[in-house]
């Protein structure tokens, strides 16, 4: 969809939309013109307490009280709105309306069965006042403090019930009776609930019927005084709890009876309690206030979504999800809800609803518009959609294909993507009646709620994604949490992270023309290999692989290497599909053509479904901790808890051993029976699964850190020197074959890793452990410098590879080779760890040869252990120790450390070390045997921040060997150092000691 598409269609009476008379009142209290939508955003949070005192006016809303003060303070935290005003939620939603009269459609309730109810608004009244007489009889009401649980499907019923508990003063809490017993305990355990409406269909769970999963949440809920059922089956019985039919005690109401007096109560009086999804721990139980709640479904339904008398709203939700609170909101604006109780049986089910019934404005989600997609099905060849002129959607991510999608399939009608949350009962970016939608994009933010997208730096950012956040306090945040007597839990949710904001977990892109776009939940943001990529990104490019139906992505932690994580993808095949090698390298192949390299998954697994709450949102937690092998922390917040088994299953399929990848004999260092064995062995190990012969290795998720890996495995093996560059130009099982089998690759003892300008002074990079110099390649990268940039290597199988050499022969080895490199001018060496101490005594040779050595940079280098007394060494083999239970640090394993002191004869013997094992551990010795010397030179020493304070700062051993030693501070711990996300810091540290030592 390459066009706008339209603001919106005509209501049938002409009217300009209401948001133009809101405007024109909006300018008398202003002084001035606010022309366009984002001059009167603008002005909505600029001057916010002018704002939400005309929008109190404007609305119409029936009240008594003072509007002033508007705001008891500027704290987004804590200021309350409108403490002056009293008002009743039921009453405004009943209330006459211009345009609606009492013969007007309230609600329409639509059955799985096909059968339905309708009621008028008159009817509604009715309906409500002696509902609320009966619960009035009862003792429901504020003044008892009553808070009422309903569980029930989203029907006529439960709405009457739920708005004359309101109507009373009490607070409703709702949940959806396919849940399951423990987790409506664990919701509704909270509450403290003292009555329980409960419509029985859909209660039963796991093979148990109704009244038995009913009676175990009554057992579970000891403040339950009474239960008052809504459906017409025969009553059960629970020892000490009365239960009534709530019809009959409403029959017995007269029917001349006016009902009880409804009070009209403080703004911020409970309403609601609402509950996090919980997958990640206890669901958080949140009380919203009556004035807020009503004040922001209001604002949202008549200025975003120009909705009024005339209209048929239907937003598909289920008791659980705050869509039904908000769609129940509408009843404030005169329009006519449809509600639905059925399962969705095909795409056809909720457009047939919308056709028969007139829907005017129909609220889905962007999975069923998916559905519709994928099956082919279109509306508009199908049924009669000549009401309909808005398409609402929320709940996920919507993306640009789904526009395109709508505008093709549906027709000329706006798809408005909304986007908010339980928290706030509302939203944060809705659409606009004045405005053209944007493929991809919500068409504005939410009038009166500041609300910004913060860059890495904590400033807002335009055209960029954030963090939202909402700058100024807004009436319908939560009033507190249960269970939270000093507030921290609600501060630590919400104001922790950016203090003086409302941080609400959501990546967003705003433009300057005030629309947005939705990246998915800050806590789904994927950090591979330094590199963040949204979620969304990688689901627009996989959808477009043939036989893909929908797919997962999580990040998890690398088994191979501790402390870094790697990219799986779920993937739910289309009927009849199976996932196979070709299928799996497909995917990956077009994950990294379409996207990048950092967008390829290492683990591809084919499951039946994706784990998703009750209110449908996916449950990336879920799947990431059982792919972690953690517990699901709270597997009951989940409509398909069956869905983990899946996965489990599916990663167990992939760990059963490779194979052929047992050790065979070694001939002529070649372990296996030939060179081609060795290189499928190996790439199957390093990616977990073996590929084919012609797989191109990072096409089949092979990451950066994954090709040193195996670069360093096959150098071990086969004991022939192969590059990066020998990989890039050769990436398959075939191609490197080809390359070893005729002699090795590359033998090169100096690596051109970054081309510069003639003349200048190169930077020679000093190899690791492992005798490569592949670890430095983001940061030479990053770096900033006209400086040509070269590696010196010893690769196994050559010369002076390290394994064999002492630090002093590759030291010796490196200065020879530096003087054919460059035999005049300033010689600038740099290394990390390991390499930095070649450098060190590299540089020490070419002093005394009578070189000048312009730069010498140490990255992280720790003293040899040799070089320190007795008991340092037991403080630093102790500190390695403590480092394990540091986040983000390394260090020996308690095995390890333990088998180098006296309990060693109490371990079990250690696993034979693969070869390129053995080569560091040999590297490692020959480090700490090195008895390094004085040097008188400028040293520029880049420390890792992250380290176990005083203990593993040994720059008391480094300075009394280097006098002229310059600290600087660098990001990470010294195992991660040169990752690819501490790159570009790291770079311009070194940039910028490099460009000083040349002035």
């Amino acid at each position: 969809m390459s066009v706008l598409a339209p603001a919106r269609q005509p209501v049938p009476s002409g009217r300009s939309p209401q948001i133009a008379d809101f405007r024109a009142r909006a300018e008398a209290v202003a002084g001035r013109e606010l022309p366009t939508a984002p001059a009167l955003h603008d002005w909505s949070v600029r001057s916010p307490d002018d704002f939400w005192r005309t929008l109190l006016a404007w609305s119409g809303l029936v009240r008594e009280g003072s509007a002033e003060p508007v705001r008891t303070g500027d704290d987004v935290e804590g200021a309350r709105f409108f403490p002056q005003v009293r008002l009743n939620y039921t009453e405004n939603l009943l209330r006459a309306v211009p345009g609606a009269g009492d013969d007007a459609p309230a609600i329409t309730s639509v059955h799985a069965d096909g059968s339905l109810e309708r009621l008028t608004r008159g009817e509604l009244r009715t309906a409500v006042r002696r509902t609320s007489r009966a619960l009035a009889e009862l003792g429901t009401g504020s003044g008892s403090g009553d808070t009422v649980l309903a569980i029930a499907p989203n029907s006529a019923g439960a709405a009457v019930a739920a708005l004359a508990a309101a109507a009373l003063g009490a607070t409703i809490s709702t949940a959806t009776p396919d849940m399951g017993p423990t987790t409506l305990v664990g919701r509704f355990g909270q509450v403290g609930a003292g009555t329980a409406l409960v419509d029985r269909t859909g209660l039963g769970h796991d093979g148990a019927g109704a009244d038995e999963v009913l009676a175990t949440v009554v057992a579970g809920l000891p403040t339950v005084r009474r239960v008052l059922v809504l459906d017409d089956g025969p009553l059960p019985a629970f020892d000490g709890v009365p239960v009534a039919r709530l019809a009959d005690l409403v029959a017995a109401v007269p029917a001349d009876d006016p009902g009880p007096e409804w009070p009209r109560l403080a703004f911020d009086h409970p309403l609601f309690v609402m509950f996090s999804s919980g997958t990640t721990g206890p669901p958080k139980a949140m009380v919203h206030g009556a004035g807020g709640t009503l004040l922001e479904h209001v604002k949202e339904h008549r200025l975003h979504g120009d909705l009024g008398p005339g209209d048929t709203l239907y937003f598909h939700t289920t008791t659980a999800w705050m869509m039904w609170n908000w769609q129940l909101s509408a009843l404030a604006v005169g329009a006519h809800v449809v509600v639905y109780d059925g399962p969705i049986s095909g795409p056809e089910t909720l457009w047939e609803l919308v056709a028969a019934h007139g829907v005017t404005v129909f609220g889905t989600s962007p999975a069923y518009l998916q559905l519709c997609q994928d099956d082919g099905y279109r509306p508009r060849d199908a049924v009669d959609l000549s009401a309909l002129r808005a398409v609402l959607s929320t709940g996920a991510v919507l993306h640009e294909w789904q526009f395109a999608w709508v505008a093709d399939a549906v027709g000329d009608v706006p798809l408005q993507s909304i986007s908010g949350g339980t928290d706030v009962i509302g939203c944060f970016v809705l659409g606009h009646p004045e405005l053209p939608v944007r493929p991809g994009r919500a068409q504005s933010l939410s009038l009166g709620l500041d609300v910004v997208a913060l860059g890495e730096d904590g400033s807002p950012v335009l055209g960029e994604v954030g963090e939202l956040v909402c700058r100024n306090p807004f009436p319908s945040r939560p009033v507190r949490f249960l269970d939270d007597p000093d507030g921290q839990r609600f501060h630590r949710a919400y104001f922790a992270a950016h203090p003086g904001a409302w941080t609400h977990g959501d990546r967003i892109e705003i433009d300057a023309d005030g629309s947005a776009r939705l990246h998915g939940r800050s806590d789904g943001v994927l950090n591979v290999n330094g590199i963040r990529i949204g979620p969304s990104e990688i689901y627009t490019i996989v959808r477009a692989v043939p036989g893909v139906a929908d797919a997962m992505a999580v990040e998890i932690r690398d088994p191979a290497t501790p402390g870094s994580t790697r990219l799986a993808l779920l993937v739910v095949l289309r009927p009849g599909v199976v996932m196979d090698d070709a299928l799996a390298l497909r995917i990956r192949s077009t994950l990294r053509r379409e996207g990048s390299p950092a967008h390829v998954p290492s683990l591809v697994l084919a499951v039946d479904e994706v784990p998703l709450t009750h209110n449908g949102k996916r449950s990336e937690s879920a799947a990431r901790a059982v792919l972690d092998g953690e517990p699901v922390r709270n597997a009951s917040a989940l409509k398909n808890p069956g869905s983990l088994e899946g996965i489990a299953a599916a990663l167990a399929a992939t760990q059963t051993p490779t194979p052929g990848t047992g050790d065979g004999p070694s001939v002529d260092g070649v372990r296996g029976d030939d060179v081609q064995g060795v290189v499928a062995r190996v790439f199957a190990e390093v990616l977990g699964a073996p590929v084919p012969e012609d797989a191109d290795f990072f096409d089949a998720g092979g990451t950066s850190r994954q090709s040193m890996t195996l670069l360093r495995r096959l150098r071990g093996e086969l004991r022939r020197p192969v590059s990066i560059d020998d990989l890039v130009a050769a990436p398959t099982i075939g191609g490197l074959t080809a390359v070893l089998a005729v002699g090795g690759g590359r033998d090169a003892a100096v690596e051109v890793l970054r081309e510069g300008v003639a003349g200048v002074p190169p930077l020679v990079l000093v190899h690791g452990p492992q005798g490569d110099v592949d670890l430095y390649r983001s940061m030479v990268d990053a770096l900033d410098t006209d400086a040509p940039v070269y590696g010196l290597t010893a690769h196994l199988g050559t010369a002076d590879g390290v394994g064999e050499a002492s630090v002093a022969e590759l030291a010796r080895r490196h200065t020879e080779r530096l003087e054919e490199l460059q035999p005049t001018g300033p010689v600038r060496l740099a290394g990390y760890s390991f390499g930095g101490l070649v450098a060190l005594e590299t540089a020490r040779l070419l002093t005394a040869r009578g070189r000048e050595v312009g730069f010498l940079g140490l990255l992280d280098l720790l003293p040899p252990t040799g070089q320190l007394s007795r008991n340092a060494q037991r403080l630093y083999h102790l500190a390695a120790l403590a480092a394990r239970l540091v986040p983000g640090m390394a260090g020996d394993t308690v095995v390890d450390f333990l088998r180098a002191g006296p309990l060693q004869r109490l371990l079990p013997a250690a696993a034979p070390s693969r070869p390129d094992e053995e080569v560091l551990r040999r590297s490692e010795e020959a480090f700490n045997r090195h008895a390094w010397g004085p040097y008188a030179g400028p040293v520029s020493y880049f420390r890792a921040r992250r380290r176990i304070p005083v203990i593993m700062n040994q720059l008391y051993a480094l300075r009394r060997i280097v006098p002229d030693l310059t600290v600087v501070d660098v990001p990470g711990a010294h195992h991660d150092l040169l990752a690819a996300g501490h790159a570009p810091e790291l770079a311009a540290r070194v940039s910028e000691a490099l460009a000083a030592s040349a002035r």
